[in-house]
């Protein structure tokens, strides 16, 4: 959709739901919130953080109406709303209105049955001191994710194992944004988790605009935390947020500022690796999937080793 049909949409939508918002009871319906959420879509894509703040306090209102009513809302909508708000404020910085605890539908609880998957992988062990206990929690759950992603859950067309694993992406994700931000490293690292935990996901995630954007915030915060001494003792860390980062920033001047960073690095890094099986080694002490990670991560490696 280019830039002008997303105008002209903008445009059509708009009048539709004033019509409808002239009165709040009468807006609170499915079809309402769907097509404000569309149009909050659009608004995200043209970059219109104020316009995005707008339309889902609308949502809020109407949710408000929904409770006070006892509105039934179904599973999928409520969803909806979650991540449109979620990706709204990840990718224009809008204030949130919802969170993983809003709906009971996105409740998440760690499976008692898989407690080997819910564990701190051993590349973060030794720097655990400056992630704070919050993050290392959420980085077992997306280690977990990743566990679920190799055991091919995420292959099979059941309904309710999807509403699991979503539940677990919206858990991670949520509490992510809201993390405080213990260090720059840290805050490196909140940044590549959740680019990992979208990249975990089904292809509707890895292809859309979000890992892009995730991938310059990445690579914005590794530029502004550079000379921080930390990295000198953390080569292992380093090297995996680069070959995260870069390798699913799209071709040009995002990617090119990975290749750059890796350059400047060269003195640290240099020693860990000189082949791809051994970088392998290395990332696979993080967050790493074969299924998710392994063909974009060789591509940038294949591209730039060192």
């Amino acid at each position: 959709m280019t830039s002008r049909e997303c105008l002209e949409y903008q445009n059509k939508a708009l009048s539709s739901i004033r019509q409808r918002m002239s009165s709040p009871d009468k807006a609170a319906t499915e079809s309402t919130i769907g097509a404000i959420l569309l149009l909050a879509g659009v608004e995200v894509r043209l970059g219109m953080p104020r316009q995005v703040q707008l339309h889902m306090g609308a949502i809020q209102q109407i949710l408000q109406v929904c409770q006070r009513k006892r509105v039934y809302l179904s599973d999928d909508i409520k969803r909806a709303i979650f991540w449109s708000d979620l990706n709204g404020s990840v990718m224009t910085g809008s204030s949130r209105v919802v969170d993983h605890t809003t709906f009971s539908e996105l409740q998440y609880r760690r499976n008692p049955s898989h407690p080997d998957f819910f564990v701190l992988p051993p590349g973060f062990q030794s720097h655990s001191y400056l992630l704070g206990q919050d993050f290392v929690e959420i980085l077992k759950d997306v280690f977990a994710l990743q566990c679920i992603q190799d055991t091919e859950i995420l292959d099979k067309e059941e309904a309710m194992p999807m509403a699991q694993v979503d539940s677990h992406q919206a858990s991670i994700q949520s509490r992510l944004v809201s993390l405080p931000v213990c260090s720059p490293i840290s805050e490196c690292c909140h940044q590549a988790a959740y680019l990992c935990s979208t990249m975990l996901r089904c292809k509707v995630w890895r292809t859309s605009t979000i890992p892009s954007h995730l991938s310059l915030q990445l690579l914005c915060k590794i530029q502004s935390a550079i000379n921080s001494p930390v990295w000198d003792d953390s080569p292992d860390l380093s090297a995996w947020l680069l070959h995260i980062g870069g390798a699913f920033a799209p071709a040009g001047s995002i990617r090119q500022g990975y290749v750059q960073l890796l350059h400047l690095n060269h003195s640290r890094l240099r020693w860990l690796y000189t082949s791809w099986p051994e970088l392998l080694l290395i990332l696979k002490q993080f967050i790493w999937s074969d299924n998710a990670f392994l063909s974009q991560v060789k591509a940038f490696w294949e591209e730039n080793p060192l």
